[in-house]
């Protein structure tokens, strides 16, 4: 992980600096724990290693993804809590999903922790609790008025990957300016 902050880390540092000084410095072991012991999960390590580089954002600058906050573990938590309130509440019991294969056939999970937020209730995902034909820390999207949930990436890793090689090649429907990532 260390590697693709790094490239990220020196693209922002070129192209958006108010972005890099919005950057959290990292988590600590004892917040990654928090976090792991409130949702009663374990995180995989690539987003462990992340976490610990960057714990999210802070808040006061343009979110980092194109219209998505990187989210903090304290924000995974308050997002995660929102979720799970609804999902304890059965209010998605009798609502309709498409899930692309490899993932459940739910409206939203526990085993789903948000890493991204747009400010309406969607989220990029690591789904802890994929299907068969799936991967455990695979990326997948969730979002609130839509039944679709489809895999983005199949680690953590190779989201955050996909997203720095599309900010290099300064593909600007990825950077910024559309706050539309539906590449990932």
């Amino acid at each position: 992980m260390k590697e693709i902050w790094i490239r990220l880390e020196r693209w922002l540092e070129e192209e958006a600096p108010e972005i890099l000084s919005d950057l959290n410095a990292g988590a600590t072991e004892a917040e990654i724990a928090a976090l792991e012991e409130a949702t009663g999960l374990q995180l995989p390590s690539d987003l462990k290693e992340s976490l610990n580089i960057h714990n999210g954002q802070n808040g006061e600058g343009q979110w980092l993804f194109a219209g998505w906050e990187f989210l903090s573990t304290e924000r995974i938590l308050d997002e995660w809590k929102v979720w799970k309130e609804l999902y304890d509440k059965k209010s998605f019991d009798s609502w309709d999903v498409d899930a692309e294969s490899g993932i459940a056939n739910e409206w939203w999970n526990p085993a789903w922790i948000p890493i991204t937020y747009n400010g309406s209730g969607d989220h990029h995902c690591i789904d802890l609790s994929p299907t068969k034909d799936g991967t455990i820390g695979q990326v997948i999207t969730m979002w609130h008025d839509s039944d679709e949930r489809r895999i983005v990436a199949s680690s953590y890793r190779q989201w955050l990957e996909l997203i720095v090689a599309k900010f290099e090649a300064n593909d600007s429907e990825y950077v910024f300016d559309s706050g539309d990532f539906e590449f990932i």
